[in-house]
């Protein structure tokens, strides 16, 4: 198992919140105010609609942080509430840690239509994580080991709000796909990895990409 020294968490970073309701996790995304090592964590009240999202003393919470190239998920249990004006929720500290790699372990398979160098519909995202995507497109995109400037959307749950992203990323493949019929349009599969996508969006595609693979 792994010990909270080992995830460096910093005051201030983002996290993902997943909170049971029924049969289903809702999902919301907060910030780590601070802790006091081996009793406790502050995170700031989630907000939803503008409206401060309703949480139980001793209601489970399961926190998720992206670190390095590893997803770090927390279990812990809300200990006080403090409502307006300053809307923090002390939550335990956590005993239950477990960490997966990002790199090569959580992708899904996803159909995203892509915008490449300012190009609408240039392209559909048919397999994404944290680091990097694959993309169709009717044409190759550029050369190996060039950079291109991407754009797409997703939803978010449970409201199915937008997120946006728009990151560089460099082409490390290029393969030319079989037409399943005689005469089919030429298909390029392409295998790219993001440069620079800011922690905020790195924790919102995460979450697209549990709720991809069914695993929130």
């Amino acid at each position: 198992m792994t010990s909270f020294k080992e995830i460096n968490l910093q005051v201030g970073s983002r996290l993902q919140m997943a909170v049971r309701h029924g049969p289903i996790d809702i999902i919301y995304y907060t910030q780590l105010i601070g802790y006091l090592d081996g009793q406790y964590l502050i995170i700031k009240t989630p907000f939803e609609n503008g409206i401060s999202v309703q949480m139980q003393v001793d209601e489970q919470v399961i926190l998720r942080i992206l670190s390095g190239v590893d997803v770090f998920t927390l279990t812990c249990r809300v200990k006080a509430i403090f409502r307006a004006p300053h809307y923090y929720i002390h939550l335990s500290f956590p005993t239950d840690i477990k960490s997966i790699a990002l790199r090569g372990a959580i992708r899904a398979k996803v159909n995203l239509p892509v915008q490449v160098n300012g190009v609408a519909g240039a392209g559909i995202i048919t397999d994404i994580s944290v680091t990097g995507a694959a993309i169709t497109a009717n044409k190759v995109l550029g050369e190996l080991n060039t950079e291109v400037l991407l754009s797409f959307d997703f939803p978010i749950k449970p409201t199915n709000q937008g997120a946006h992203i728009d990151t560089s990323a460099t082409i490390r493949n290029i393969h030319e796909l079989p037409g399943k019929k005689k005469d089919a349009p030429l298909r390029v599969l392409h295998g790219l990895s993001f440069q620079k996508v800011d922690l905020t969006s790195q924790v919102m595609l995460l979450n697209f990409i549990y709720e991809s693979m069914g695993r929130l």
